[in-house]
């Protein structure tokens, strides 16, 4: 004999009641804050998982080490690959000034580390506010130098702060192929003198 179809219906009614009564009742005994909390363990805000962009370059100079640093202290040496003229030497604590001639462009900088040989570390104006430079210096047991530079502190959002950490990149890749040829091959490459020269869109 077959079963009623409304025996049946309730049957599978009530065994559905019976079930979602079993969720009600075992999430009930979950503390409210666990509940809270734990969609947030298992993913991270956005901002906590977020990194400051910085501009990363190194290059390995075939150079004993103290002759690499003092290229970049003493601009002498300097104003051979990168800028044209200096009022003064890298010191902890002393503004001094950059100039690239050609371009028309002075900067203010300020040293706020200086470890003989090993980092440097200096503040300048960036895009729209201070970025700070450091440079590391590794030398390598067959006598020569892996220099490191580091820029961070870039202002702005979206494409336009990504813009200004791949310029930066860029320069200071150009700066430190100029030091190598230097150093290595006594050869002045105006690199980056010849960066920007009039009457090319950039």
């Amino acid at each position: 004999m077959s079963k009623s179809p409304g025996k049946t219906k309730r049957k599978v009614s009530a065994k559905k009641a019976v079930a979602r009564t079993r969720r009600v009742v075992a999430r009930k005994a979950v503390p409210a804050r666990k509940r809270k909390t734990a969609g947030r363990k298992t993913a991270p805000t956005r901002k906590q998982g977020a990194t400051a962009p910085a501009s990363k370059t190194g290059m390995l100079i075939r150079r004993p080490v103290a002759e690499v640093f003092n290229a970049f202290i003493d601009p002498d040496v300097t104003t051979k690959f990168w800028f044209t003229r200096s009022t003064g030497r890298l010191e902890v604590g002393r503004q001094v000034h950059w100039e690239w001639e050609k371009y028309g462009f002075a900067i203010p900088v300020t040293a706020r580390t200086i470890e003989a040989d090993t980092r440097i570390v200096i503040e300048w104006p960036g895009y729209e506010k201070v970025t700070t430079v450091e440079w590391t210096f590794n030398a390598m047991d067959d006598g020569s130098t892996f220099v490191r530079i580091t820029e961070t502190g870039f202002a702005g959002t979206g494409d336009e702060l990504m813009k200004r950490v791949a310029n930066s990149t860029e320069g200071f890749s150009l700066v430190l192929a100029g030091l190598k040829a230097l150093l290595e091959h006594n050869i002045t490459l105006n690199l980056v003198s010849d960066r920007f020269p009039k009457g090319i869109e950039q």
